[in-house]
């Protein structure tokens, strides 16, 4: 391990102590400034990544409020399944999520099917 010295010659124990602290702090600035930039990086990255979900989430509701609007503002979750790229499942999560937030209601047919009504469409 190397040290790094000021001056070839330590005159003092204060000149001793401060070339310790210079050594210290440097070393801590050479690990430091590596951490900075990738915390600015992922950073960087979550804030593109969560740029295109809101993306994403914006086409989603768009396309889900053209379909409702083809259907005379109601969905069944195999029919959003169907014109969607959501799975079954998604499909489900997605209209419970919208019912949650009162976009939508939820209601059941006389034939036991799971509707959800787009009130602003109907």
């Amino acid at each position: 391990m190397s040290v790094l010295y000021l001056s070839s010659t330590i005159h003092s124990a204060g000149d001793e102590i401060a070339v310790l602290i210079f050594t210290f702090l440097l070393r801590l600035a050479i690990m430091c400034v590596p951490l900075g930039v990738i915390s600015v990086f992922l950073y960087e990255r979550f804030r593109n990544v969560k740029s295109k979900q809101k993306t994403l989430v914006a086409a989603l509701v768009t396309q889900l409020l053209e379909l409702a609007h083809a259907k005379g503002g109601t969905l069944t979750i195999p029919e959003v399944s169907m014109n969607t790229d959501l799975s079954l499942e998604e499909s489900e999560q997605v209209l419970d999520l919208l019912v949650k937030r009162n976009f939508v209601n939820l209601r059941v047919s006389k034939s036991g099917a799971v509707l959800y009504d787009f009130p602003k469409i109907a």
